[in-house]
C-alpha cells in the first residue's frame, strides 16, 4: 500500500521537527511555518490528512481550517487540530469548523500515531461509501436517462409527421446549454446539476403529443385552425405529466421542475404571444427559452409536409428576425456565436438521415 500524505503546519520550526521524528517512516510528509505556507503547498497537494495548529500569526488554524471547508476542492481533507490549548470551549469550536480531532502539544507519540492512523481509516472508509453511492447514482441516472429517451422515442413512433426531431432538438439544445454554461452571465443558474437534469429533460419537451389523437398528430398537411387549437394542448398535457409526479411524490426534484418548465413553456414568446399561458421575457424559464430557439432551429431545417427544409444560414437569420419578439435576445446572440457547432451538428443530422452515418457521436 503507497503511504499517506500529511501536510502538518505549525510557526514552531521544533513543534515541526518533533512531528516529522515521529510521523516520517509511515507518512510522506509536507511541512509549512504558516497558513499561506500551507495553502501554497495545496496548489499542488491534496494531502490525505492536515495536522493544524491553532495559535498561528496573520491567520490563526481557526480561519485557515474555514477557508478548508470553504473550498469544494479542499473541503474533503481531515484536519487534527494540534494545541496546547485544552479548553472545551476551544475544541467545540473547532468541531463546528470541521476538525475531526485534537491532539494535545507536547503530544505523546503512540497517541499521536494512533489518532492520525484513526482518521485515516474514518477518511479511506468514507472515501469507499462515497465511491459506492457514486455508482449507485450513475447507475440510476443511466436508467434515468434511458427511460428519458424511451419515453420521446415512444412518441416519435406515433408521430409521423415530425419523427426525428425529438433527437435532434436534444443534439442542438446540448451543445447549446454546455456553451451557455460558461458565459459569466448564466453561470449563477445553469450549474453543473442545472445542465445535467436539462439535458435529461431535453428529449421530454413534446412529450404532450403522446396524448394528441392521430388524426391530428399524423396528419401530412398543414393544421386547420381548429386542430392547431386542439394540437397546442399538448404543452398542458406534457406539464400535467410531470406536475403530477412532482406535487405527489417529489415536490423538490429539480428534475421534474425543469422538465415540467420545458414541457409547459416551450412555446412561449418573449414578447408574450406565445402559448398557454402568455408568459413573456425572462418570466419564462431559462431552459425553455433555450429549448424554443433550438426547437425553432430543427423545424426550420428539417422537411414537412408543406415545406423543404431550409439551409443553416436561412435558419440562422429567420430565429435572428425574432431576436426581441419570439426570442430571448441574449440567447439568439449566444446562439449565433455558436453557428459554425450548430451548422456541424446539422450537417450530421443529413448525414444520419440520408444512410451515410450510421449514428451521430454525441460525445463532449
Amino acid at each position: 500500500m503507497s503511504k499517506k500524505t500529511i501536510l502538518m503546519i505549525d510557526d514552531v520550526k521544533l513543534n515541526l521537527a518533533a512531528a516529522t521524528d515521529v510521523l516520517k517512516d509511515e507518512y510522506i510528509l509536507y511541512e509549512a511555518l504558516s497558513a499561506e505556507e500551507g495553502f501554497a503547498i495545496l496548489e499542488d497537494v491534496i494531502p490525505d490528512l492536515i495536522l493544524l495548529d491553532i495559535n498561528m500569526p496573520l491567520m490563526n488554524g481557526y480561519e485557515m481550517l474555514e477557508k478548508i471547508k470553504g473550498s469544494r476542492r479542499l473541503r474533503g481533507i481531515p484536519v487534527i487540530f494540534l494545541t496546547g490549548d485544552t479548553k472545551a470551549s476551544s475544541e467545540i469550536m473547532g468541531f463546528d469548523l470541521g476538525a475531526v480531532d485534537f491532539i494535545t502539544k507536547p503530544f505523546v507519540a503512540p497517541v499521536m500515531k494512533r489518532r492520525i492512523r484513526t482518521q485515516l481509516e474514518l477518511s479511506e472508509y468514507k472515501k469507499s461509501l462515497e465511491k459506492l453511492v457514486d455508482e449507485k447514482v450513475a447507475e440510476n441516472e443511466k436508467l434515468q436517462d434511458m427511460l428519458s429517451v424511451g419515453f420521446a422515442e415512444l412518441v416519435e413512433s406515433r408521430d409521423g409527421v415530425t419523427g426525428g426531431h425529438i433527437k435532434n432538438t436534444s443534439i442542438y439544445f446540448d451543445a447549446f446549454i454546455k456553451h451557455l454554461r460558461n458565459v459569466p452571465k448564466y453561470k449563477e443558474e445553469i450549474t453543473d446539476n442545472y445542465v445535467k437534469y436539462a439535458i435529461r429533460s431535453a428529449p421530454l419537451h413534446d412529450i404532450g403529443k403522446i396524448g394528441i389523437d392521430d388524426s391530428v398528430l399524423r396528419k401530412q398537411s398543414s393544421l386547420e385552425k381548429g386542430e392547431m387549437k386542439y394540437m397546442m394542448t399538448h404543452s398542458d398535457l406534457g406539464a400535467l405529466t410531470f406536475r403530477k409526479i412532482r406535487t405527489q411524490m417529489f415536490p423538490d426534484n429539480e428534475f421534474l421542475m425543469i422538465a415540467e418548465n420545458m414541457a409547459l413553456y416551450h412555446h412561449e414568446r418573449w414578447d408574450g404571444t406565445g402559448y398557454p399561458t402568455g408568459k413573456g421575457g425572462t418570466d419564462i424559464p431559462l431552459c425553455a427559452r433555450i429549448m424554443s430557439i433550438v426547437d425553432v432551429y430543427d423545424a426550420l431545417t428539417s422537411k414537412r409536409p408543406y415545406k423543404e427544409p431550409y439551409p443553416h444560414e436561412k435558419a440562422m437569420a429567420i430565429i435572428v428576425a425574432g431576436r426581441g419578439s419570439q426570442f430571448d435576445p441574449d440567447l439568439v446572440d449566444e446562439f449565433l456565436s455558436i453557428s459554425e457547432t450548430i451548422r456541424v451538428c446539422l450537417q450530421h443530422k443529413i448525414m444520419v438521415n440520408s444512410g451515410k452515418l450510421l449514428s451521430f457521436n454525441n460525445e463532449e
